[in-house]
């Protein structure tokens, strides 16, 4: 009697994996300290010498937490899919039936509160495809619960995002952002195709083509990321040097007793005596520029949960010696 479940295989020997998965935050910490560095070995050697390495990794992981939620859903709804299309197993089977649920469900808690307001519509995609599939996957005699969570829920949750976030599509399409229109719109709508199976013949293709894509080009983007993420304070100093004046703004490496260290924002490094410094204020950081001026209700679509609920301090006039200015 041929047996028309899916057999799984047995896991292999994969020891190895787990040895190498500190070494890529090491090699973005120090490609990080490479590119602040200058591409200059000393100043690289002065850097680690002198930076905390729990203070640049945890920049590094605020900066890159929002890539843990992408990897587990797509895994978890890349992996399944193909599991309930081919009735076969894979790698990519196997790796999306060991993350427990529990994992899966953390992963989208931490989307929530870190991803931007555009890229919500996105998760609650990815969310909404697990659960369906899973139910296909787990439970392939009930038809009403399939109905219920594969396309009554799907269609539900587009209708509600639809009237959430119809203000800011509107405010999007009237300022002509396309990918900010796309991202809030495509998404809700697309769910509903997610969450049943694709043509046998097909099914690995796609769902191991889109796996291999993410996985090649996730490196390089975190990698892009974590180079424009700040690993040290930002100060200005207003020095007093032979009776003349001058500004030095940078970021701050060390200071004791004598000397601070101070790594100019060109790459160059320079040591000044404590007697010197006349003031010193520390430097709002200046952020990334933004792409886009859509909000929904205030919120802008740039902007994450923590971000927008997180209480902040009110924006004062910048300090002048921040621009290289006296303050005299």
């Amino acid at each position: 009697m041929k047996e028309t479940g899916r057999v799984k295989a047995a896991p292999r020997n994969q020891e190895w994996l787990l040895a190498l998965l500190p070494v890529f935050p090491l090699v973005l910490l120090v490609t990080r300290l490479w590119y602040a560095s200058g591409q200059d070995t000393q100043t690289l050697l002065l850097l680690v010498q002198s930076i905390s390495p729990l203070g640049l990794l945890s920049g590094v992981l605020l900066t890159t937490i929002w890539v843990l939620p992408a990897l587990i859903l797509g895994g978890r709804v890349l992996g399944t899919l193909y599991s309930i299309s081919a009735r076969r197993s894979s790698w990519l089977v196997r790796a999306a039936e060991r993350l427990p649920g529990w994992v899966v469900l953390l992963a989208v808690v931490v989307g929530v509160f870190s991803w931007q307001l555009r890229f919500l519509p996105t998760l609650a995609m990815l969310s909404t495809a697990a659960v369906g599939l899973l139910v296909r996957d787990r439970f392939p005699d009930r038809r009403e619960l399939r109905a219920v969570v594969c396309y009554g829920l799907p269609v539900l949750i587009a209708v509600l995002s639809y009237a959430v976030l119809w203000p800011a599509i509107g405010a999007a399409l009237a300022a002509r952002d396309v990918a900010t229109a796309i991202l809030l719109t495509l998404p809700p709508g697309a769910t509903v195709l997610l969450t049943g199976p694709v043509p046998e013949a097909s099914a690995r293709s796609l769902t191991h083509g889109i796996a291999i894509v993410i996985a090649i080009f996730t490196p390089f983007l975190v990698g892009v990321v974590v180079m424009k993420a700040p690993i040290l304070p930002l100060t200005a100093l207003q020095l007093t040097e032979n009776s003349s004046s001058r500004v030095l703004v940078g970021y701050l490496v060390s200071s004791d007793d004598q000397m601070s260290t101070i790594l100019e924002r060109e790459g160059a490094v320079s040591f000044v005596k404590n007697s010197a410094i006349h003031s010193r204020v520390l430097c709002p950081d200046p952020g990334a520029v933004p792409g886009t001026w859509v909000d929904l209700h205030g919120w802008y679509v740039e902007q994450s949960v923590v971000s927008w609920l997180a209480p902040t301090r009110p924006q004062g006039p910048v300090d002048p010696r921040c621009q290289g200015r006296s303050s005299d």
